[in-house]
């Protein structure tokens, strides 16, 4: 029995990892948590690996998934999962890297130049690297897929350059990568988890955020924002991860169609793409949004260039030069 993980799980996750144990009959029943809002990149990819699950295991293996903010925060989960009250995670990946910092190099800023870059380097030798720093915590990493390119939002003023963002409090996740970005950005850096963010931007505690597009709409955060720069400053992944030793109790052949089915669930989060934004930032207009399209990036990439050393400390030189070399 899985034992319940007190402290860092909310209510509503609690009451959900005393409801779900692993079956002990033929058929498997895993659990599948996601943070994020209908229609989120979470969700899309949650729903795939599940019905894709279904087609190539049935009656094998169950997935119980389940989603929302009433589950607790991402790192919430992601606790429960480290310790074995959940089974399997859909997480951002800037929360992942807490636990893998590897990981973070996902996170360095303006790596990036597209989602078709990070897509090879997530599905290349790049991204299999990764494999084992994940092993050494305890977590089986599935698959990587895609949440997007974070854009910047707040309440006060556009934002064309640096300059701009001084003296705002931007909300950051709580992610030293994340929170080292911004200072140098010369915002006033505000970590918080998500689920804490838009009654902080509704009440003033806080300016703005920062999010991919497709978050930033399913959230409704044009209810508490009033400009939305498309900066590009992040690039987003999405981590599909399992726990070890459940993943490991599985049968070979349950272990295989999970993680088929965890790559069809990425793939369905890489396929989400520009037509999608285009109709969300046209959603966000709709909701009062001013869209600032044309950002010069390059004062902003000039901005956090003194953090290179740090960044190539953290994560090697020669991994930040292949990855940046990868077509």
């Amino acid at each position: 029995m899985k034992r319940l993980y007190i402290g860092v799980a909310s209510t509503a996750l609690a009451l959900f990892c005393l409801a779900v144990r692993p079956s002990a009959g033929a058929t498997q029943m895993v659990s599948l948590l996601y943070n994020g809002a209908p229609q989120s990149p979470q969700q899309i990819g949650s729903d795939e690996f599940r019905r894709k699950l279904v087609e190539i295991a049935p009656g094998r293996i169950i997935l119980d998934e389940r989603g929302g903010i009433t589950l607790g925060s991402e790192t919430a989960i992601l606790a429960a999962m480290r310790s074995g009250v959940v089974d399997m995670a859909t997480l951002s990946g800037s929360v992942v890297s807490s636990a893998v910092p590897e990981f973070g190099v996902f996170d360095v800023p303006f790596l990036f130049r597209d989602a078709a870059q990070a897509k090879a380097v997530a599905e290349g030798p790049i991204g299999a690297l990764f494999a084992k720093h994940f092993a050494d915590k305890g977590l089986v990493l599935l698959a990587i897929g895609k949440q997007g390119f974070r854009n910047v939002t707040n309440s006060k003023r556009p934002i064309h350059s640096p300059a701009d963002l001084q003296g705002l409090k931007i909300r950051v996740l709580p992610n030293d990568v994340y929170q080292m970005t911004f200072k140098a950005l010369g915002a006033e850096v505000v970590p918080m988890e998500f689920t804490q963010v838009y009654s902080a931007l509704k009440d003033g505690r806080i300016d703005g955020q920062e999010n991919p597009i497709m978050t930033i709409a399913t959230s409704h955060l044009d209810e508490v924002q009033k400009y939305a720069s498309l900066t590009g400053h992040f690039f987003a992944p999405i981590a599909f991860v399992a726990n070890r030793d459940v993943f490991q109790a599985l049968k070979p052949a349950d272990q295989a169609a999970i993680v088929a089915a965890a790559k069809a669930g990425a793939e369905a989060t890489w396929q989400s793409g520009v037509a999608d934004e285009t109709k969300k930032l046209e959603e966000l207009r709709k909701g009062g949004m001013e869209i600032i399209e044309k950002v010069d990036r390059q004062p902003f990439i000039d901005a956090v260039k003194p953090l290179e050393p740090e960044f190539e400390k953290r994560f090697g030189k020669d991994l930040l030069a292949r990855i940046r070399a990868t077509p």
